[in-house]
């Protein structure tokens, strides 16, 4: 009767050894995360180009007012528009990626796709206009109306966009 006693002692001790173990394991892995890393904070440059698109573009959709939409997603009448930047008579690239985060599969209603200076607008309602300040808070690029001005009424632009109806990619 005592080695019965003693080897279901030895059996409990086993288990309690065991499920000390687990919960351990299941502490330390539940403090693991799965899937993407919080996304870092939004800054916007102010330093000279080139300036690729972010990284953790959520958080720059986020800033910019943009609902996070899914990477397939195209709107009842998307359009496309040709952004081309100059600073002191140097092109500057637009990046592919502005306002698209693969890691989430989430992007912007206005991105880009290539390297061309094509940005896409995609919006949920055809009554969405998203604006240039939108557009470089995507980018991640500091945006100043007095350093990048309109046009006075009745002048010619230096603002040249090429809208033309865009088909879902």
């Amino acid at each position: 009767m005592a080695t019965w006693l003693f080897m279901r002692a030895g059996r409990w001790r086993r288990a309690a050894v065991t499920a000390a173990a687990l919960l351990l394991t299941s502490t330390v892995v539940g403090g693991c995360q799965v899937g993407p890393a919080p996304p870092a904070a939004a800054e916007v440059r102010t330093g000279a180009p080139p300036w690729d698109a972010p990284r953790d573009a959520v958080s720059y959709i986020d800033k910019a007012g943009f609902e996070r939409l899914p990477l397939d997603f195209s709107g009842p009448s998307p359009y496309t528009v040709t952004l081309s930047v100059t600073i002191d008579g140097k092109p500057v690239q637009v990046p592919a990626g502005i306002g698209v985060d693969r890691l989430r599969a989430e992007q912007a209603a206005v991105h880009t796709h290539t390297t061309d200076g094509v940005v896409w607008v995609e919006a949920k309602t055809a009554s969405e206009h998203p604006t240039l300040a939108q557009f470089f808070t995507l980018w991640g690029v500091k945006y100043d109306p007095s350093a990048w001005p309109m046009p006075a009424p009745g002048s010619r632009s230096p603002w040249t966009a090429n809208r033309r109806p865009g088909t879902p990619h």
